[in-house]
């Protein structure tokens, strides 16, 4: 019995010591969390400053003052641990983002304000680490981001060493408690870096060139400001005289050719007399007449085709809420939250949101086919009926209301093409003078084209590169877009509009493949009226081979990447398909023909109520399909090779019905609501909008003290700011370079015309 008992009793004191031992406090140290909690630990420093190490004297002597400052609770001390990264919650939920505060390092040490701040100076480092803890917790190597706040002795070498030191201290302990993890830093960098955006040779001819516009601008104001104060008076002094003698005054009945030219100036929202081409000249960058035709609400007499300017506003406005949510995954410290965001349904709007571009190409393809068309009318028309050329309206109006004028530039010097074609017998060729006419029109048509785009697009390059460079050097996070170099090296292809035929890597402001897309469809786009205006058939059949070629070309590029669309990752392809003119075209093609159908009929068609009862849900179930239908997520091989090269024709097809319908009267609610005055001027700004608004937020959210914690509400607020922010700097960059190189071009084609008659 006595044996008995000490066993049980043995047995008993075995089981509560092991008990002891596993719920003791010192198994805390055992917890993944806690020893991440403990990484970065700067009164740990001590031990290592004890150690051996290679610090320099100074920063060392700084080192040690500072962590004694800490343990006795020295409030400048506190400051600056509470500056410095350490472990911040969300880890497990994507956080990135141990950053501290670098204003909250620099803010401790204006004595001016605080009566405890350090002994010497502070600055401020970003240190990437990578981070793995067991299988579980973080099981692949996550890249972070930590901001340390120290003495200005230490160096961001230093710092390295010191971090180096830290990574032993660390090992050891996680080792000792049974954690398969790992700590490594990779590089310090300091923040700010020493880039001097004063001493930047870009900055100086970016700001030269800036004041030089700006000084134009005020100078050409200025003269307009005069010049409409005395078409005022005059008048007023008229209309007195008429009054006087109760008649017509001669003034009134015989300048005929002055009422011509004061109508053309209403058309152009110029309110005084015309002068010489010289006065013109400075008067092109006047804010008046320019910031007037931009922001003019007046809707043309024939503006059939008005509701494009809808359409082309909502896509801006979808393009920029897609860059918003991606620039604020970028920066959030619950990058998880993204999975949780793509796991709604709403959410494939942002994540299948390429279709918004194909409605930029859409209504390019349809502009360019009307205007050619409607010149060549204009042009055979005289020509057959032998009328002066003043007796025609001006070529450069707003035709439609859909386009500003810089829409209507690109067909100017068409006149001479058409006028010397309908002068040759018709036959089925080409005569030798006719393709060397056909080839210089292309080339003048691509020349007014290149000089109305290229102003405002090559300040932005200079503007984004500047923007970037300063944002790399001064921003805490580390920036995915190098624009800072690729526009360095790379601008020339931007200007060249090639851009989109080089890897992403290389690519100057990414988002700006839409405008290489554009020219080069344009290019294919005039090759193609060119040959219509003698061969509308042949143009017709090679519009269609084209069209079926891409769809080909995209499904084999597809297939042998054996390519799956998912949601998470539209730009996965990015080199192989989406940027790339083969699989972009189709749009295009479908805007010229709806642009060529529309022209042909005047807009007065007559469809039958069925086929608009028809026609309207199946566009509408076309959009529905295309930015909703990928309900799992993603697509396999073959749906995805013919989502990716149909489904962009596809919605093309869709915004032709939507076209047709509202230009011909059947549009309703909707073409009322395309058709809103108030979007004309917004309209004009979509160029310049689109060009500027990611240099915006890339600027605005990289120069942020810490990240963002995500959440689709706060989206949808910076997504406001974003968009507001967009259009002020678009109408300033349309005001400064994109207006006056239209009214530039305006000036130098009516120079080209009245010589022309003259000789």
């Amino acid at each position: 019995m006595y044996v008995t008992n000490m066993f049980f009793v043995t047995l008993l004191v075995l089981v509560s010591v092991v008990s002891g031992e596993v719920n003791s406090t010192d198994g805390v140290r055992a917890s993944r969390m806690a020893w991440m909690k403990g990484l970065l630990e700067h009164h740990d420093w001590i031990n290592i400053l004890n150690g051996n190490h290679s610090l320099p004297e100074k920063c060392e002597v700084d080192l040690r003052q500072y962590i004694i400052a800490l343990n006795q609770g020295l409030l400048w001390a506190s400051k600056i641990y509470d500056a410095s990264g350490q472990y911040t919650p969300n880890i497990l939920f994507g956080n990135e983002y141990w950053l501290g505060s670098q204003n909250a390092c620099r803010d401790l040490q204006l004595k001016q304000y605080y009566a405890q701040t350090p002994p010497f100076p502070t600055t401020f480092y970003v240190a990437k680490i990578n981070l793995t803890v067991d299988g579980d917790h973080v099981p692949q190597t996550r890249p972070m981001l930590v901001g340390q706040c120290v003495p200005a002795s230490c160096s961001k070498d230093a710092l390295k060493t010191l971090l180096d030191s830290s990574e032993a201290l660390i090992a050891g302990r996680a080792a000792a408690v049974g954690i398969d993890a790992s700590f490594t830093t990779l590089y310090v960098r300091p923040v700010p870096g020493s880039y001097d955006i004063l001493n930047d040779p870009k900055f100086h001819i970016l700001g030269a060139a800036m004041l030089v516009v700006v000084l134009w601008m005020f100078v050409a104001s200025v003269y307009e400001g005069y010049l409409e104060r005395r078409y005022r008076l005059k008048e007023q002094e008229d209309l007195e005289l008429a009054n006087n003698n109760h008649k017509p005054t001669s003034n009134n009945n015989a300048n005929d050719d002055e009422k011509v030219s004061d109508e053309d100036n209403k058309d152009k929202d110029i309110r005084r007399e015309t002068c010489g081409m010289w006065s013109e000249i400075i008067l092109s960058f006047s804010i008046l007449s320019n910031g007037r035709a931009i922001l003019g609400t007046q809707k043309p007499n024939d503006g059939a085709l008005t509701c494009l300017h809808g359409m082309r506003f909502m896509s801006v406005l979808w393009v920029i809420m897609v860059h918003t949510y991606l620039t604020i995954f970028y920066i959030a410290d619950n990058k998880t939250m993204r999975v949780v965001t793509e796991r709604n349904f709403l959410y494939q709007s942002v994540g299948n949101a390429s279709y918004c571009v194909d409605t930029f190409f859409f209504i390019s393809g349809l502009l360019v086919t009307v205007l050619f068309l409607r010149t060549e009318d204009k042009k055979a028309s005289r020509k057959l009926n032998k009328k002066p050329e003043s007796a025609d309206k001006d070529i450069n109006k707003n035709l439609n209301g859909y386009a500003n004028s810089a829409l209507s530039v690109s067909v100017i010097s068409q006149e001479t093409f058409y006028e010397d074609l309908l002068d040759q017998p018709t036959s089925k060729g080409y005569s030798k003078q006719e393709i060397v006419r056909m080839t210089k029109s292309f080339f003048v048509l691509f020349l007014y084209r290149v000089v109305r785009l290229t102003p405002a697009y090559a300040f932005v390059i200079g503007l984004n590169e500047l923007a970037l460079r300063y944002t790399h050097d001064h921003t805490v996070f580390e920036p995915a877009i190098f624009d800072h170099i690729n526009c360095d090296l790379y601008w020339w292809r931007n200007l060249l509009y090639i851009n989109n035929l080089f890897p992403q890597k290389d690519m100057c402001m990414v988002w700006s493949w839409y405008m290489a897309n554009d020219t080069q469809f344009y290019v294919i786009g005039i090759i193609l009226l060119l040959i219509s205006v003698k061969h509308i058939r042949f143009a017709m059949v090679s519009l269609i081979l084209v069209l079926v070629s891409s769809w080909a070309t995209t499904i084999y590029v597809s297939v042998w990447h054996q390519y799956k669309a998912r949601i998470q990752e539209p730009f996965e392809m990015f080199d192989p398909l989406y940027d790339k003119p083969w699989s972009r075209i189709g749009p295009y093609l479908v805007g010229m023909i709806v642009g060529w159908y529309l022209h042909k009929t005047k807009c007065q068609v007559r469809i039958p109520y069925w086929l608009v009862a028809v026609g309207w849900p199946t566009a509408l179930v076309i959009i529905t399909s295309l930015i909703f239908g990928m309900v799992d997520g993603y697509f396999e091989v073959w749906p995805t090779a013919f989502y990716v090269s149909v489904g962009h024709t596809g919605w093309g097809v869709a915004l032709a019905w939507i076209s047709v319908a509202c230009c011909c009267g059947y549009g309703g609610l909707i073409n009322s609501a395309l058709s809103y005055r108030g979007l004309l001027p917004l309209s004009r700004l979509t160029y310049c909008a689109y060009l500027v608004h990611p240099t915006i937020m890339m600027y605005t959210s990289f120069l942020l003290d810490g990240p963002l914690h995500l959440q689709n509400s706060m989206v949808l607020t910076i997504y406001a700011g974003y968009a507001v922010m967009a259009f002020l700097a678009s109408f300033a960059i349309s005001l400064a370079f994109e207006a006056p190189a239209v009214r530039l071009l305006k000036i130098i084609s009516a120079g080209d015309r009245s010589k022309k008659s003259v000789d």
